[in-house]
């Protein structure tokens, strides 16, 4: 070759090496372009917190500026076009707004956690694992907290009974005057729980039911707690059930017991036929034969058709004031020796065979 080429590419090759020296004294890396005086905010995104010490290449990957996400989820999402951390799959179920609970500043701990951004029941979450859930002393409930709580102010609470496990039939459960509101002591006294007779939409006025209160009548029904006896009511000490049944109040069957009160006279006649005035004590007209048939039917004997004796003697009131005495004739008025007897069926009388 002539001498001339061999000259011009010696000065060739002095001219690259010098440019290659010039690039590697003056090249910077490429984490610290984002230190220089760029104002991100002039491209319409301020960088904020720990996304201000990122070199470019972290989010403009192979140098591409165009389509760059601009939220979170863009970038910390599993397959994003930047390699951002993606949320881990123990994340709770939210929408996608990150800055609604995280900060840029500081990404953990959680500060604030916007419940309007979280998916899915509060239990998902408020399960004692990912979140507190309820405590041991909570009242008996299903786990839809919402029923009863609100995100803006948890306590105190709005109590949703639909909620509550055993619904009505357990009131008793709670309202013990602990946890809630028990009975008044003016309260009728009962075995039955609440459900019985209120509801959880209007507590007052109740539904009653008789049949659930323990007790008598006259605990209640005194004029004050419950309607007590009208005027004029026949004065007894006896409860109210002896005489009244619920729920025909008006229907009296007091049954007589006692042996002063023979035959039907056990049954239910009217009250006002033998008790004139307004007391438990029995009318009788005839004083004298108070415990027998005769102190209310004296006026009915008829001593001619109760023969004494075979000379024409009769029996008085006062020797058959039972209706069950002698009824044999004698022979005279000693009345020691029967002279006529009554046919078989009629030896004995009592007070069911008149």
């Amino acid at each position: 070759m002539p001498r001339g080429f061999h000259r011009v590419a010696r000065a060739v090759a002095l001219m690259i090496l010098a440019v290659m020296a010039l690039l590697c004294l003056y090249a910077q890396p490429a984490r610290a372009v984002q230190r220089t005086g760029f104002d991100h905010l002039t491209t319409g995104y301020e960088l904020l917190g720990a996304h201000r010490d990122l070199s470019c290449e972290y989010c403009h990957t192979q140098a591409v500026f165009k389509g760059t996400p601009r939220t979170c989820s863009g970038c910390h999402t599993t397959g994003s076009r930047v390699s951002a951390t993606a949320r881990p799959p123990t994340h709770i179920t939210t929408r996608s707004d990150c800055a609604l609970c995280h900060s840029q500043f500081t990404f953990q701990p959680v500060v604030r956690v916007d419940h309007s951004a979280v998916l899915g029941a509060c239990f998902s979450c408020h399960n004692g694992a990912v979140a507190q859930g309820k405590t041991p002393n909570h009242i008996p409930s299903d786990n839809n907290c919402d029923a009863c709580h609100t995100t803006v102010g948890f306590v105190p609470a709005r109590t949703d009974h639909a909620d509550l496990v055993g619904g009505q039939s357990a009131c008793r459960g709670c309202h013990s005057g602990v946890r809630a509101a028990s009975v008044s002591r003016s309260h009728v006294p009962t075995g039955a729980d609440c459900g019985e007779c209120h509801t959880t939409f209007s507590w007052s006025p109740a539904r009653f039911n008789h049949s659930n209160v323990t007790g008598n009548c006259q605990g209640c029904h005194n004029g004050a707690s419950a309607t007590g006896k009208m005027v004029g009511h026949m004065t007894t000490m006896r409860d109210c059930a002896t005489c009244h049944r619920y729920p025909n109040w008006t229907v009296v069957s007091y049954l007589h017991a006692s042996a002063e009160y023979p035959g039907a006279h056990r049954g239910t006649p009217a009250c006002q036929a033998c008790h004139s005035t307004p007391t438990e004590q029995a009318t009788r007209a005839f004083a004298a034969y108070r415990s027998s048939c005769a102190g209310c039917h004296a006026n009915a004997f008829r001593p001619e058709l109760h023969q004494k004796t075979a000379g024409g003697l009769s029996y008085t009131v006062a020797e058959l004031q039972n209706c069950t005495g002698s009824c044999h004739v004698y022979t005279d008025a000693t009345a020691t020796t029967v002279a006529k007897g009554r046919p078989a069926g009629h030896h004995k009388v009592t007070d069911g065979a008149f």
